[in-house]
């Protein structure tokens, strides 16, 4: 098993950076932020400081050597494909060689009001992506790009220096929706499946097989990665608080049993953790990207993690 760290737990830029580096000496393959404008908080009130994603990248690639650097996930809505392609190239260059991309199709639309952004519908905005992965590759690889889509035309467009990757940084789809992991299985590198259930990972990655068979891609070469949280307890006093708490905020026709919380959340001793981590690559999770929750018992849960479950 490989692992990616998201290292937006934190919200200023001198603990990003801290954390990112941390990451790195820690053996963490990747690191990552989401992409987003605004915070989630439901009164829309807080001022929450969401630093933008590429250039946050940009900043963090000087600051690192090795780790690679990516998001969970681009919103292929925020910017015109060809100039993000532009984007990747810079951040290729930058970080010599350490860029991901990874893409979604946007849901959020509390800050595309915000930010002016038309907010399609939901089978547009995955037309959207999927025309966007055509202009990608053809900005990436060759010398002069003319093209005309549905959504885009390019005139003799010359995006130089090419990535330093060959043929271009990895491109992942994060997406748990039925045509969307079509699209990722048929066009990508590979696939994240966020916070999906270890119970019904299974079915998913048997959905992914069958598609990579149907394109007659090489599943060896196919990342299927995850995305979830980590949270690592000390005794059973504190593991039967979290449960309770989680039972608590669940909205009341959504109340997760003690049961289900065990089973498909990545929370408990790092015995338990680990094991479930080791179930999850024998199903067929490549990497995994995790956030470890701090700890009002565990001093240190992120070291915790990488000692006894990494």
């Amino acid at each position: 098993m490989r692992y990616g760290y998201y290292v937006r737990t934190e919200l200023n830029y001198p603990k990003i950076s801290e954390l990112t580096k941390r990451a790195e000496g820690m053996g963490f393959e990747s690191a990552h932020v989401n992409d987003h404008l605004i915070g989630f908080d439901e009164k829309q009130d807080k001022k929450e400081p969401y630093l933008e994603a590429l250039m946050l990248m940009s900043a963090l690639a000087v600051e690192t050597k090795k780790i690679k650097l990516g998001h969970i996930v681009l919103c292929n809505s925020f910017r015109n494909p060809a100039y993000l392609a532009k984007m990747i190239s810079t951040l290729d260059h930058i970080s010599n060689g350490r860029a991901l991309l990874w893409l979604g199709a946007g849901w959020y639309e509390e800050e595309y009001k915000a930010y002016s952004i038309p907010f399609s519908n939901g089978k547009q905005r995955v037309d959207e992506l999927e025309e966007s992965l055509t202009i990608y590759k053809k900005l990436f690889t060759e010398d002069s790009t003319d093209f005309k889509g549905k959504f885009w035309t390019l005139e003799n467009n010359r995006n130089y220096p090419k990535p330093v990757q060959k043929p271009y940084p990895q491109i992942v789809l994060g997406t748990t929706g039925k045509r969307m992991t079509e699209i990722a299985c048929r066009e990508a590198d590979g696939i994240n499946l966020p916070y999906v259930k270890p119970d019904d990972l299974p079915k998913s990655i048997e959905v992914i097989k069958g598609h990579l068979t149907k394109y007659k891609r090489d599943p060896n070469t196919f990342e299927i990665s995850y995305f979830g949280v980590i949270n690592i307890v000390k005794d059973q006093e504190e593991l039967d608080k979290l449960v309770q708490t989680i039972i608590e905020r669940a909205p009341e026709d959504k109340k997760p049993t003690k049961e289900d919380i065990l089973r498909n959340q990545f929370i408990g001793f790092p015995e338990d953790i680990k094991e479930k981590m080791d179930t999850l690559e024998n199903v067929g999770i490549d990497k995994m990207v995790i956030a470890v929750r701090k700890s009002e018992t565990i001093d240190d849960p992120l070291k915790l993690f990488v000692d006894k479950i990494m």
